[in-house]
């Protein structure tokens, strides 16, 4: 299900992809765009969750078929 967010937290996207907090964050830190932050807080927008699935996938850190639905 689809957050009606238009940013999510890394801690979210970690659940949503079924991977780690630290895994999400580095994933998203690597992709090198400028991710707003409020606080500690890094708030990853909906269009990046494509590219951030890719970058999990990449690095190992999730399956193919986890972040299809995601993607």
């Amino acid at each position: 299900m689809q957050s009606s967010k238009s940013h999510l937290t890394t801690g979210e996207v970690a659940a949503m992809y079924g991977v780690r907090v630290w895994q999400a964050r580095r994933a998203a830190d690597a992709l090198g765009h400028e991710i707003p932050r409020a606080g500690l807080y890094r708030l990853i927008p909906h269009g990046l969750l494509g590219p951030l699935g890719e970058e999990l996938k990449r690095r190992g850190w999730m399956r193919a078929e986890t972040g299809a639905a995601h993607a």
